[in-house]
């Protein structure tokens, strides 16, 4: 079920703008193929692109327009070829840059109800370019079907995201205070799999974070530990996911070797090969990561 805050003939016009760009940017996301790539992914901002056909979308949006436009560049893309941001909840680091992308492009926002009221109070502009769906129904943005989640997390309503197109599937796990029955059921299965690895439980312990922040961190509707994620990941690898990228990860309280090596060390335990059964990644912080073809 979804609730449009834009008028018709608006959507149109800009359909008629995107197509003519879109043409161009097939040549660039390898046509038919799932296209995904990580602008930026961790608690200083996030973001991920996905592309099918003449569908572009970002998931999240908490950088700037300027990063934003040189990420899109990379695939021959500007911010006229979006179809749509999906935004899992309403923090900073997830919706920071949704303002400028409404303001200039008028780009169309689809979150859950209880995000789409978070971000109208932080973003009052927002509103009429706000759509909401209902939590784990699917609906349709171009050629990717997209249905949500549940993801617990301290935000009102935080979802993830599962995006089917083309006989592959993505599944966006992040903000994971743990991993819920509800979040294993929509990710296994999946192709490829954005999921969080934010932080070393010692390094969080040790480290300078205030109490109260700690014990956020470490909560049930906080963010997902490395060993955790590593049990994660091996359910996933498991059900056949082929691709896993390890995301949002802390700049202060975890490294990227280090996660890699935790999550890396579940899944040989598990008897699951890095390298071969599957392929272990990490999103780096502030620069788009690899950008997966499937």
């Amino acid at each position: 079920m979804l609730t449009q805050g834009k008028d018709d003939n608006e959507t149109g016009r800009k359909k008629d703008k995107q197509d003519t760009v879109n043409t161009t940017a097939r040549e660039y996301i390898h046509g038919d193929s799932m296209t995904i790539c990580t602008l930026a992914s961790s608690s200083s901002g996030n973001c991920t692109i996905v592309s099918h056909g003449n569908t572009h979308l970002l998931v999240d949006d908490g950088i700037s327009m300027r990063r934003v436009k040189e990420g899109l560049r990379r695939f021959g893309l500007s911010p006229d070829s979006l179809t749509a941001i999906l935004i899992t909840h309403e923090h900073t680091d997830h919706i920071s840059g949704v303002g400028m992308l409404i303001k200039y492009f008028k780009t169309p926002v689809f979150t859950s109800c209880g995000a789409g009221d978070g971000i109208c109070s932080v973003i009052p502009e927002a509103g009429p370019y706000v759509n909401c769906f209902e939590t784990g129904a699917a609906f349709e943005l171009g050629d990717i079907t997209v249905r949500s989640f549940r993801t617990p997390h301290d935000a009102t309503e935080s979802v993830g995201f599962k995006l089917m197109a083309g006989g592959k599937a993505l599944v966006y796990a992040t903000d994971l205070g743990h991993v819920t029955d509800e979040v294993i059921q929509a990710a296994l299965g999946s192709d490829i799999a954005l999921i969080e690895a934010n932080h070393d439980h010692e390094m969080l312990r040790n480290g300078p974070y205030p109490d109260f922040l700690k014990k956020r961190i470490r909560s049930k509707l906080g963010h997902l530990e490395n060993c955790d994620c590593g049990a994660f990941a091996t359910r996933l690898a498991q059900s056949g996911t082929r691709y896993l990228q390890l995301s949002h990860l802390s700049r202060e309280n975890n490294t990227p070797s280090l996660a890699r090596r935790t999550v890396a060390g579940s899944l040989e335990e598990a008897g699951i090969s890095n390298g071969k059964d599957v392929e272990l990644d990490v999103a780096p912080p502030f620069t788009p990561g690899r950008t997966y073809v499937l």
